[in-house]
């Protein structure tokens, strides 16, 4: 005769299986999920995030003036102290920002008449090479030059200093600027010129 079984016993077997089933599954559930989770909380938040600083501002070259000729010329603004080398295709090689000379030339179409590489002293007292002549404003050599001086340290002329009441006003105690037509950008954009511009480029000058 076959001996039966102990219902409480039977019932302790079953919870035992069932508590054994499901630590094994929780256990194979941990071995198979991926071994990057979690990453995604606990990356470092970029600086910009953390600091809420923008992005630095990105450089975005003007277009070449409107009505300034068409072809392969230098392009030269007075009110934006710039200047473009345009290709025979339209396209803006190079653009970059010059100083002014404190006597400027008049808007129109130029052209350049001599080059010289060599360093020589400029009509305003600077060292200048490449320089790249295209007319004359009042008898005075009209052209482009390069300088090593910074272009934030030329002086025009247009400066002006406080006055004891703190109003502007012009300066007396240095003496005048000298007459000088001469166009100054850096050392590189400067040798950029004198190469790109041979006798005879029109140099279209824009208000």
């Amino acid at each position: 005769m076959a001996k039966r079984l102990n219902p409480g016993v039977a019932v302790a077997g079953i919870t035992i299986a069932a508590l054994v089933g499901v630590g094994f599954l929780a256990a194979q559930a941990a071995n198979s999920a991926p071994e990057n989770r979690g990453i995604a909380r606990t990356s470092t938040p970029t600086p910009s995030a953390v600091s809420g600083a923008p992005a630095p501002p990105v450089y975005v070259p003007p277009p070449v003036p409107a009505n300034s000729g068409t072809g392969k010329r230098v392009v030269y603004s007075l009110k934006d102290s710039h200047v473009w080398l345009v290709d025979e295709a339209e396209r803006v090689l190079r653009e970059y920002r010059v100083v002014n000379a404190p006597v400027k030339p008049q808007p129109g179409s130029y052209q350049v008449t001599l080059k010289k590489e060599e360093a020589q002293p400029g009509s305003d007292g600077l060292r200048i090479t490449h320089s790249v002549r295209f007319g004359a404003v009042q008898g005075i050599p009209l052209g482009f030059a390069a300088t090593d001086t910074p272009l934030d340290k030329i002086d025009t002329g247009n400066k002006s200093t406080p006055s004891p009441s703190g109003t502007a006003r012009p300066r007396t105690s240095a003496p005048p600027a000298k007459q000088s037509a001469g166009v100054r950008s850096n050392t590189e954009d400067g040798a950029a010129l004198w190469a790109f511009a041979p006798v005879g480029t029109p140099v279209i000058v824009v208000p």
